[in-house]
């Protein structure tokens, strides 16, 4: 496994050399984003509740990416100040999984549950002939990801293609609230988490500060108050237009609120 591992940021290099798009796109990020620091080439989702969510190995990205052309690069201090989530899981439907150590062989539904094949003629009606190829081996280790589901004991009971459309993102794999978005308040040198945000109308804002001092969030018409450590504070946009605000403790910290239709 550490060597798949180490064969995976190896591709993850070859296609995240530094470069000006990814330095003219650093620190600006929103949810349902694929990021990753300088120093660090591993890649890491960003999701609306302000965490980011690890792919456990190339074959998890590559049901969900074909390539790597949308990553950001952001600071290894940003990255830092976003918590980590859980692994990110197979796309649903794409295709089947299984273990060494067990002879079962898995359909992926959504939310990363398992949903044993329970016959060979199942599997090539779903599959096709063959459907011995489009089996992938979950390492034991990541195998807890996932949960396991009731048996598929007819074709009709699942398809695959249907499964794949209705969950085209990895935010509704996840059943993530899209209808908000979480800010990190780190300290002063890293600031706002991400700086710069894009939402829709009608969307909430959710800041939390992740900082061992006191911040604000201050706008030209709303304001936190003194948020402690680890308090939250929220606001929906309800109009169109850019939105900037500080921290009124320590103004160097900033940060601009994107609302789009």
């Amino acid at each position: 496994m550490f060597i798949r591992l180490l064969a995976f940021l190896a591709s993850l290099s070859m296609f995240l050399m530094p470069n000006a798009g990814h330095a003219a796109a650093a620190g600006n990020f929103s949810p349902g984003d694929l990021i990753r620091g300088n120093a660090v080439n591993t890649v890491y989702y960003f999701a609306p509740d302000g965490k980011r969510y690890v792919f456990p190995n190339e074959k998890t990205y590559f049901t969900w990416y074909s390539d790597f052309s949308g990553v950001k690069t952001i600071t290894d201090g940003q990255l830092g100040a976003i918590p980590l989530g859980k692994n990110i899981t197979y796309r649903p439907g794409y295709k089947m999984v299984k273990i060494t150590t067990d002879p079962k062989v898995y359909a992926v539904e959504q939310g990363g549950i398992l949903r044993w094949v329970t016959t060979q003629e199942i599997a090539e009606t779903l599959y096709g002939l063959s459907w011995k190829n489009q089996i992938d081996d979950v390492p034991d280790a990541f195998f807890t990801n996932y949960t396991i589901g009731t048996p598929i004991t007819s074709s009709a009971a699942y398809d695959p293609q249907d499964t794949m459309t209705l969950t085209p993102n990895i935010a509704i794999d996840k059943q993530f609230d899209e209808t908000q978005a979480t800010i990190t308040i780190s300290s002063v040198s890293n600031g706002f988490v991400p700086p710069s945000i894009t939402i829709q109308k009608g969307e909430m804002i959710i800041w939390t500060n992740r900082d061992i001092d006191t911040h604000t969030v201050t706008g030209s018409d709303f304001s936190s108050g003194t948020l402690q450590p680890n308090q939250s504070y929220s606001r929906e946009f309800t109009s169109t237009g850019s939105y900037d605000y500080n921290c009124s403790i320590q103004p160097s910290m900033r940060g601009t609120i994107n609302v789009v239709d």
